[in-house]
């Protein structure tokens, strides 16, 4: 959807600035907003796998017949994917009804656009009912937009791993703090498998603070492809998400579900919910679409966002053993080169692409000392694609969501261009 809000938005209201929750709470005031009045509220926070656990425990909760929305961010390829009323993506009438309403109450006062969008989000969840919201955090949590909520909720902390060091701090405890920031008196909380520093930061943090917590491998775990808790077992090998990593988000997503659900959880319905769970850009097998046609001779067609070095590392993990080729893109300030370095060992050749994104990697960044091709653009990659493949090479599409985003929408169009 092109709107001149938007474009007002990002230009008025900075994407990043100071960390704080004073502006969106001016905000949220001014537009009448009253938490009360949301659904159950279920805080994920975390490095890696928000999304992914999002999609897992949004699919339990609809199957066992329950209504969620969700708030997610960043979207793909359209930004009405970040509000989900009833586990269906805003309209655009209704987005732009709560942008221009915020935006308009907010009398041009100094915001980021995160904060402006959340306030819009909170503002939608109020006046549509559910069961559930299910708030995926920007950035750290501590001072994140969605941590506003004050009566009690689920939180849930994701795998921990460095990423946004410019906001979050330089140490894995220090980015661990500012997840753990989500976390109140009134929270049910639940950690999933951390790095064993990580893990032993986060046990000592919640003594400090006499909060209690059902953690990995303590309350529950994952041996062989099942989720086993107390008495309850349950086979989540047909996970409708590729990659090994994606199973420990699924034990996380089944223990929030068991813990929301309590009596009403049923393990039939859950083994069902995961097989039909949809979680778009994450090791995605591509089958049909533009990118078949435009791409001559493949094995097969992979997407995957990840967007730090442990996401690199669950897609390495996951690689198929044939001939590979990746094209990717990542932003500036990501840790591209030494993603690059990594990446080089397990695919035959890369071809770094220039996106449609301010601060997209460009061909003066490459490093000099690795064997890597460039296109100035999505369209101009296939070019290469089509000399590098054939019908025995898988082709990898990865990076940042930013590029994942854009891939996906030219898998969508209409024709070949």
């Amino acid at each position: 959807m092109q709107d001149p809000i938007f474009q007002r938005l990002l230009k008025l209201h900075p994407k990043f600035s100071d960390l704080s929750l004073g502006r969106i709470k001016k905000l949220l005031k001014k537009i009448d907003f009253d938490e009360s009045l949301l659904p159950k509220v279920i805080h994920i926070a975390g490095t890696n796998g928000k999304g992914s656990t999002a999609a897992i425990l949004k699919s339990i909760l609809n199957h066992h017949g329950y209504s969620t929305h969700v708030y997610s961010t960043p979207h793909l390829v359209k930004f009405n994917e970040r509000i989900q009323l009833r586990s269906k993506d805003i309209s655009n009438q209704k987005l732009l009804k709560y942008l221009r309403y915020c935006e308009n109450m907010n009398e041009g006062n100094l915001i980021t656009f995160f904060e402006i969008t959340t306030a819009a989000a909170f503002k939608a969840f109020q006046d549509h009912k559910a069961d559930y919201l299910i708030l995926e955090v920007g950035l750290g949590g501590r001072f994140d937009a969605t941590n506003i909520i004050k009566k009690s909720k689920f939180a849930a902390i994701t795998p921990i791993s460095l990423d946004h060091q410019d906001y979050l701090g330089t140490s894995l405890n220090q980015i661990a703090f500012e997840k753990l920031g989500i976390l109140n008196s009134k929270s049910t909380i639940v950690v999933n498998r951390q790095k064993l520093g990580v893990m032993n930061y986060i046990k000592a943090q919640l003594k400090k603070r006499k909060l209690n917590a059902d953690i990995y491998n303590d309350e529950w775990k994952i041996k062989s492809k099942f989720y086993i808790s107390d008495n309850v077992k349950i086979d989540i090998s047909k996970l409708n998400l590729l990659g090994a990593h994606q199973l420990v988000n699924a034990g996380l997503g089944i223990h929030l579900a068991k813990n929301i659900l309590k009596d009403a959880f049923d393990t039939e319905v859950t083994q069902k919910a995961l097989t039909n769970c949809q979680w778009p850009g994450r090791l995605q097998k591509i089958k049909s679409g533009v990118l078949t046609g435009k791409i001559k001779k493949f094995k097969d067609i992979y997407l995957d966002g990840f967007h730090n070095i442990d996401g690199m590392k669950a897609l390495i993990a996951s690689l198929t053993k044939n001939k590979k080729i990746l094209i990717c893109s990542f932003l500036n300030n990501k840790k591209y080169l030494q993603m690059l370095t990594s990446l080089s060992k397990h695919f035959s050749k890369i071809v770094v692409v220039k996106m449609d994104e301010e601060n997209s990697i460009t061909k003066e960044l490459l490093p000099k000392n690795l064997s890597l091709y460039f296109a100035d653009s999505l369209e101009q990659s296939f070019k290469t694609i089509n000399k590098l493949s054939s019908k025995q090479t898988s082709v990898y599409f990865g990076g940042s969501l930013y590029f994942i985003g854009e891939v996906i929408k030219k898998n969508q169009s209409r024709k070949l261009s």
